[in-house]
């Protein structure tokens, strides 16, 4: 691809947020990571100085327990089923990246979920691929940050106030 200026470039399938979070459960001597998935992605991305937004959908989120996936929908947030992140400037790709070359970078911006806005800051892996850019994000966040209590459940004896996040986007040219 190599030229960005101008170029929209939104979010496509292969996409996926993933958010981990240390539990330990009751019938367990050790801890474990709770993982919850999505395909659920929508937004598009600038690399040319224009802003940048990313849908999650909260309520498409996914792991091995249907008791969780029914927690997080129905307890944790069920009237705000979408997480937003944006950022005014992702910034740009070097110039001269070459096809399949990675750049590392940290981009800024905001996490909107519950109705709070919180400052988040992702390191960041961005790849062009030549019809498409991979981009590999990962940040963390407390409960607590947001105003969210901890989730609990009998079957839990304690989870950690950290959510470990972690964002793949596949990235193609919007079509004119």
């Amino acid at each position: 691809m190599g030229e960005y200026e101008g170029v929209v470039f939104v979010v496509s399938e292969g996409s996926e947020a993933t958010f981990t979070v240390t539990e330990q459960l009751v019938r367990l001597t050790l801890p474990n990571d709770a993982v919850m998935r999505t395909t659920a992605l929508s937004g598009a991305v600038r690399l040319d100085g224009g802003p940048s937004a990313v849908d999650i959908d909260l309520h498409q989120l996914a792991s091995d327990q249907q008791f969780r996936d029914r927690y997080v929908r129905n307890r944790m947030f069920p009237n705000h089923p979408t997480a937003t992140f944006t950022a005014p400037d992702v910034g740009p790709l070097p110039q001269g990246l070459a096809e399949g070359e990675e750049v590392d970078a940290q981009v800024t911006g905001t996490l909107d979920i519950r109705g709070a806005a919180l400052p988040l800051s992702f390191d960041v892996q961005a790849r062009d691929d030549g019809d498409k850019l991979f981009v590999l994000g990962r940040a963390a966040f407390t409960w607590d940050e947001f105003g969210i209590p901890t989730p609990s459940a009998a079957s839990v004896a304690s989870i950690e106030d950290e959510v470990r996040v972690e964002v793949l986007l596949w990235l193609v040219p919007e079509s004119s």
